[in-house]
């Protein structure tokens, strides 16, 4: 041994020492904490960034539906506006049609009224030419009037008096 080297180990070195070690054993908990949290943070960066991903496309594709969507709009205005227009161009139609019918059955039943009349007058101007034919022919009337062939005009028949 030698000579200047204590030959007992003093309490304050063992203090020393297991100081030490508890340093050591602090330094190793917060290296490997630290290399925890670093992988933690590079794991949610990760993750942020797959997220931030599959936001951007769902996005994008939100964007085209939205497109979509407004050309649907677009289109089923137009459809709408001439829809309208058809609608009103068949009400149009219908009271021209309507009033069509009405002028018709007004022409119509005028018509039928002097088809009538025609008929009528007709027939009562071929039953006097008929009358007047026949008492043509025999020479002598049978009306009541006087105006019959045979009796002169102005001389008074025995009827009239």
């Amino acid at each position: 041994m030698d000579a200047n080297a204590p030959a007992t180990a003093s309490p304050a070195d063992g203090v020393k020492a297991m100081a030490g070690y508890k340093a050591s054993s602090q330094l190793g908990n917060i290296v490997r904490q630290v290399g925890e949290v670093t992988a933690e943070r590079e794991r949610r960066a990760k993750t942020h960034e797959d997220a931030m991903q599959v936001l951007f496309k769902a996005q994008q594709r939100l964007d085209e539906k939205e497109k979509q969507v407004e050309a649907c709009k677009k289109k089923y205005e137009k459809v709408m506006k001439d829809l309208k227009e058809k609608q009103n161009r068949r009400d149009e139609l219908r009271e021209q049609t309507e009033e069509a019918n009405r002028q018709m059955k007004s022409f119509l039943a005028s018509v039928r009224e002097t088809c009538r009349k025609t008929t009528f007058l007709a027939e009562d101007v071929k039953a006097k030419h008929h009358a007047a034919e026949r008492a043509a022919e025999r020479g002598w009337s049978c009306r009541q009037t006087g105006t019959s062939i045979m009796t002169p005009r102005g001389v008074a028949t025995p009827r009239e008096r």
